[in-house]
């Protein structure tokens, strides 16, 4: 059977969208199907052009703009059928097995995460113009906290560096970056993750 990926990412600049496609790349190698979604400030949330249910795999990814990921990219997680928190129903057929109960946005609701979920990845591309690598975590928290809540299991985060507009601080010149090694190490990051999932 077909494994099926679902890139679900926002580039205002090119560099989120590098990092995409060499992840693509790392699955196709693997034998993967890979659908590929370029989110943008159009899109309608509350109809989104992809089901993120039906995939074996999903990865989410952002600038980081003022510390956070992209607005929308949070709005289609958070107003997934399957999130709890949205009132909507669970996918045709669906019964999820005995989970805990924990609280969400003040309700009670049931998360299926345990060995046998869907797995996803964060991921993210940083300025880092004033504490550096360390910007890209609020970013990175909270993208794999809403991936949870659909629900995939986050197995792995990713960041690198990405110029936007003039940088000074941490990093001297970000003019090259994400380079070629930045991508390299996105292409291995997800071989990896994949080699450990076989």
């Amino acid at each position: 059977m077909v494994k099926r990926s679902l890139i679900m990412y926002v580039s205002w600049t090119g560099h989120t969208e590098q990092v995409a496609l060499r992840f693509k790349k790392a699955f196709e190698k693997k034998g993967w199907t890979v659908d590929m979604w370029k989110v943008d400030h159009k899109i309608d949330v509350k109809n989104p052009k992809y089901d993120i249910r039906r995939y074996d795999f999903l990865c989410v990814g952002s600038p980081v703009v003022h510390k956070k990921p992209i607005e929308e990219l949070i709005t289609i997680l958070a107003g997934n059928p399957l999130n709890p928190s949205s009132g909507g129903p669970e996918a045709p057929g669906s019964k999820p097995p005995p989970t805990d109960r924990r609280f969400i946005m003040g309700r009670e609701a049931k998360i299926v995460l345990g060995p046998d979920s869907k797995k996803g990845v964060a991921f993210c591309t940083y300025g880092g113009t004033h504490l550096g690598p360390k910007e890209c975590e609020p970013a990175l928290s909270l993208i794999s906290l809403m991936m949870e809540h659909v629900p995939y299991q986050v197995v792995g985060r990713f960041s690198c560096p990405g110029k936007h507009g003039e940088n000074t601080g941490w990093f001297a010149d970000l003019k090259e970056r994400p380079n070629e090694r930045d991508l390299l190490r996105a292409e291995i990051f997800m071989e990896e993750i994949l080699e450990d999932l076989e």
